[in-house]
């Protein structure tokens, strides 16, 4: 994939606040193709079919929280080897240690400033092919 080539993001993020912020911060940036879920299991289904360049994943949701579906991700073919970083407050070091354990590429910290995030994201896109 070329830097030019469109990047498709699938967040899942249960806060409608959040997805909101992400939405308007997102759109103005022709790079990205996003496209939402806001429950684990809607998030697992939309990975395994429209196969994201990314997935930027909330920790803490109902049901399926963010630990549990990085853990289904990795056991379907078609998502194992999609990049995944969390989006959460929580980001002591032994929790960023234990996303990355579970193969999580990054944090984005909440709350973050909306007119970074698009950079925030290519920066976690680029890092994620140099592993």
């Amino acid at each position: 994939m070329t830097e030019s080539t469109l990047k498709h993001v699938l967040i899942v993020e249960d806060e409608e606040d959040i997805v909101e912020i992400l939405r308007i911060a997102l759109e103005f940036n022709s790079n990205y193709q996003i496209s939402f879920a806001k429950t684990g299991p809607e998030g697992l289904q939309k990975a395994i079919i429209l196969q994201p360049d990314l997935i930027l994943l909330d920790v803490l949701m109902p049901g399926m929280n963010g630990m549990e579906l990085i853990e289904e991700l990795k056991i379907f073919p078609e998502t194992k080897e999609i990049p995944v970083a969390f989006i959460t407050s929580r980001v002591l070091k032994n929790e960023i240690l234990e996303y990355q354990k579970r193969g999580g590429i990054g944090v984005i910290e909440k709350p973050f400033a909306p007119l970074e995030i698009a950079d925030k994201i290519q920066t976690l896109w680029e890092d994620s092919k140099k592993i």
